[in-house]
């Protein structure tokens, strides 16, 4: 009995070196763990595979165990890219700190463990091994203030959750940096979200729901109620005044250089100006008593503006203008796009439509005609993506669904609609020619497209999609 005792704390002492030999945390609670049950030794040992997984997009080597069903990650190289310190005393281990600064206390050999104070438990028990501690890996993740995303084809870890809400009014830059519009908080925020699923607040301002941010993506404009023009810049500092006009502005539009804004202007919108950033003057670019204008768009080479014209009934009466010979004529009533050449000195408004369907979303095309929403207002009719030439021959770009919004910039356009199966299809329009981008049965509420046309966001279901190369990533949950 002596010589048997003797051995077994001679085998225990010997693990309690090689643990100490490692030189982790983990190695310190193999000791402690040793040091309460000197007469436990490990009969066998698991596999401790190498493989890679990707950790915030990069792929990252990491050490690996099977037990049971599950696989289980080396603690210590967990912790290491959540940037958390690991410790153990009496024979808990605790991660704590990090980028997310939670606290987790883990007991090898036990499912139980505490996050922040509050108990949890993993399905599979953590293992001790070779002085290393190996854990569960979505709890861990989970634990630690992080997410495991599968695509079905590929493993992700993220060391800082998606951020969670319902979003609406995407924009989208050339890098895949997409700003949006939070509006499910307290107060309506603005933020800024990135291909990597990271995330930063630039305004919580009472204004966020009115701004339209320029092409650069660091500056926002937005007029109060007063009809003043503010901007603000998204990095810091304060709101300004720019100029001290106070007419209606509305439908404001930014020049793709971002040193001017177009706007619809008048209490009876029967203008179309433009502000210059830098002095403030605003300058008059029609101003014809037409009323009812909306949406006015530019050309990437500002020389040309587009814009709808409601047009309303026309009354109509006898000389004496009698009550009763009075009538409304609403024959050539609805919308229709207008176009001005700006390049042409006293240059007037032309009418490129007649038609009575309605009208929505009129943009440059690359080849100078104007694409735009059509949508009968017969509730069996489907919208489509026409186009008008400046000789006023209408073409479908998109005829075989039914589409409900579209976007564009510098000529890229980006439609959606919903397809004959019920889905919801997202498509780009180039030359001419569609290419279908994305699928799903969520509802789609936004679209945007980047100037570059490279990148495409969507808001589906208040989740924002970003779009690029036919890959499809939610970047919030």
């Amino acid at each position: 009995m002596r010589n048997n005792k003797m051995y077994q704390m001679i085998a225990a002492a010997a693990l309690v070196t090689a643990a100490l030999s490692t030189g982790t945390a983990d190695a310190a609670a193999a000791k402690e763990t040793v040091k309460s049950s000197e007469t436990k030794v490990a009969s066998s040992k698991l596999a401790v595979t190498k493989e890679q997984i990707l950790i915030n997009g990069q792929s990252t080597a990491v050490s690996m165990i099977q037990a049971g069903s599950d696989k289980l990650i080396a603690a210590a190289e967990l912790a290491k890219n959540f940037g958390t310190a690991v410790t153990s005393s009496k024979g808990v281990i605790t991660l704590s700190g990090g980028k997310n600064s939670h606290s987790i206390q883990i007991q090898p050999g036990s499912k139980a463990f505490k996050v922040d104070g509050e108990e949890r438990s993993f399905t599979t028990a953590p293992v001790m091994q070779d002085g290393r501690l190996y854990v569960e890996l979505k709890a861990a993740v989970g634990a630690l203030g992080g997410e495991i995303l599968n695509d079905g084809q590929s493993v992700q870890i993220l060391t800082k959750e998606r951020i969670a809400g319902s979003f609406d009014s995407v924009i989208v830059d050339d890098k895949g940096q997409v700003i949006a519009v939070k509006d499910d908080a307290e107060q309506t925020q603005l933020l800024r979200l990135h291909a990597d699923y990271s995330s930063s607040l630039l305004s919580s301002d009472n204004n966020v729901p009115n701004m339209v941010i320029s092409p650069s993506g660091d500056t926002a404009a937005y007029t109060d109620e007063t009809g003043q023009l503010y901007l603000i810049g998204l990095f810091g500092g304060q709101p300004y005044k720019l100029g001290s006009d106070t007419s209606v502005k509305m439908d404001l539009v930014w020049s793709a250089d971002g040193k001017k804004i177009y706007f619809v202007q008048g209490d009876k919108q029967e203008k179309i100006s433009y502000i210059s950033i830098d002095t403030g003057k605003i300058t008059e670019l029609v101003a014809d008593k037409v009323e009812n204008k909306s949406e006015v768009r530019i050309s990437a080479d500002e020389k040309k503006i587009a814009y709808i014209v409601n047009v309303t009934g026309v009354a109509q009466s006898d000389k004496d203008s009698t009550e009763e010979s009075l009538k409304i004529d609403y024959s050539g009533a609805g919308e229709q796009i207008y176009t001005l050449d700006l390049g042409v000195k006293d240059a007037k408004p032309a009418a490129l439509t007649t038609s009575g369907d309605n009208k929505l979303y009129p943009a440059f095309l690359s080849d100078g005609s104007v694409a735009y929403l059509s949508a009968d207002s017969n509730d069996n009719a489907k919208g489509a993506i026409k186009a008008v030439g400046a000789d006023g021959k209408i073409r479908d770009v998109i005829a075989d669904v039914d589409v409900t919004l579209s976007a564009a910039v510098n000529g890229n356009v980006v439609a959606t609609g919903i397809a004959a199966d019920g889905s919801n299809k997202v498509y780009s329009v180039v030359a001419g020619a569609k290419t279908e981008l994305y699928s799903t049965k969520s509802d789609i509420t936004d679209l945007a497209i980047s100037a570059d046309g490279s990148y495409v966001a969507i808001v589906a279901d208040g989740k924002i999609i970003l779009i690029q190369n036919g890959k499809a990533i939610e970047i919030t949950k």
